[in-house]
């Protein structure tokens, strides 16, 4: 008989007193950030490169002779080009 109130009282005190605060696990909303999107070129223009003034036109100091992404060819003697 004395057993059996103890096994009350015992299970009584677990379920009426709290947790330990390491048992307690909360989690927050979270959103995951935005993924990249692919397939993004190809809505630009070209570049427009290439040559802008052919042999035999007349042109001024500082016009633009021709446009390269790399140097593929040398403007020739007497020409400058910005570095």
């Amino acid at each position: 008989m004395a057993s059996t109130i103890l096994a009350l009282r015992t299970r009584a005190a677990a379920l009426l007193s709290p947790p330990p605060a390491t048992a307690l696990a909360v989690r927050y909303v979270s959103k995951k950030t935005g993924g990249s999107s692919k397939n993004l070129g190809g809505k630009s223009s070209g570049r427009h490169y290439g040559i802008k003034k052919m042999e035999g036109h007349y042109v001024h100091a500082g016009n633009i002779l021709g446009t390269q992404h790399q140097f593929h060819w040398h403007p020739g003697a007497h020409v400058g080009w910005k570095n």
